[in-house]
């Protein structure tokens, strides 16, 4: 999958500007439009994923725009990382966001102007040492897992710059016994990569596990769990937001039998009743607790609209939750031709994306 999504870009990084370019670049703000430096575009069909980062009151999206509109003077300078198969091609990171852009002299005959091209958003992070998997904490200790079963009641999947900051963070779910001690559990630790599927990036000292690599060891602990023996009740596992995309990924190399494991899935970010489908026939039992985050609400009405089996009773529950969900930003790909400019249209839209 990896490979296709690199051919592709790479396809529409050399396409930029000529006829086969169905892509709508739009000047990304009022302040980038003007003839002071390179002009700034963006690709309209980034709204949706840029949405759920912005708030227009907030500071760090203030910086993040004001960030961006500096492109205009320093893209592709020395503190962008260059794309290994099209050098022309950059990404840089602006607080949690990377930024892919290309920069762009528009030759005779190609139709579009010269500027920064802003191809790609995806939300970043530091690169790990650590590698994904199980870990337990107790009162006394807390160390890897090296059978890969997860032998406590409680259980977690966690996204964590490292393994101590995941313990920390499950620890205060995971509360106190009676003695004051943190009630023991486990964890599946998930690296923050900053290595992501947008291609091959040169970064300083970045390591990194793809989503689908580190998918195959969370079914490698959840199988072997389920296999142990020494169990008296099942393993309650609860995981959150966008990490249920990796359990998504899990799901076709987890085993027929899953009656020893239970999942609650907190706000997921992901193809919800496919998931809770597919571990209920495995003979889980699985709970979807889906708040006030608009983005599990709009995952949740994405899912219903997709669902091979709408009249069930798991599709109706999903779909009541995501009711009051933003479905034009859940369909995405439909986006009518923007006469503004990609900031002023961004705050118009209200809502935010499904996964």
């Amino acid at each position: 999958m990896s490979s296709i999504i690199a051919t592709n870009r790479r396809k529409l990084a050399y396409e930029l500007g000529s006829r086969a370019d169905t892509r709508q670049f739009i000047p990304f703000s009022k302040n980038t439009n003007t003839d002071r430096g390179r002009k700034v575009f963006i690709d309209a069909a980034l709204a949706p994923l840029f949405a759920h980062f912005f708030q227009a009151d907030d500071a760090s999206t203030i910086r993040i725009v004001s960030k961006i509109e500096q492109l205009s003077a320093v893209a592709g300078g020395i503190a962008a990382n260059t794309n290994v198969t099209t050098p022309f091609e950059y990404m840089e990171t602006i607080d949690e966001l990377a930024i892919y852009y290309q920069l762009h002299n528009s030759p005779q005959g190609n139709q579009v102007e010269s500027g920064v091209y802003i191809t790609g958003i995806q939300k970043s992070s530091r690169a790990s040492n650590q590698k994904p998997g199980l870990w337990e904490v107790t009162p006394d200790y807390t160390r890897e897992v090296e059978s890969g079963v997860a032998e406590h009641s409680m259980a977690f999947v966690t996204t964590e710059e490292d393994t101590g900051s995941a313990a920390v963070k499950n620890s205060e779910k995971a509360g106190k016994n009676g003695w004051g001690g943190v009630n023991s559990f486990n964890f599946f630790f998930v690296p923050k990569p900053i290595e992501n599927e947008m291609g091959l990036w040169i970064t300083p000292d970045s390591r990194s596990l793809r989503p689908a690599t580190t998918a195959k060891i969370l079914a490698d602990v959840l199988s072997k769990t389920q296999n142990f023996k020494g169990h008296k009740e099942p393993i309650k596992w609860t995981i959150e937001r966008d990490t249920v995309k990796l359990l998504q990924l899990s799901l076709d190399h987890l085993p027929n039998l899953l009656d020893r494991l239970e999942f609650t899935l907190v706000d997921p970010v992901a193809d919800t009743i496919s998931i809770i489908q597919s571990l209920e026939y495995r003979g889980a039992k699985v709970t979807a607790n889906i708040n006030q985050y608009q983005r599990a609400k709009a995952a949740a009405s994405l899912s219903a609209a997709r669902s091979n089996k709408p009249d069930s009773a798991t599709t109706r529950a999903i779909a009541a939750k995501g009711a009051d969900a933003n479905k034009a930003l859940a369909e995405y790909s439909n986006l009518q031709r923007i006469k503004t400019n990609f900031v002023d249209y961004v705050r118009n839209l209200t809502g935010t994306m499904a996964w």
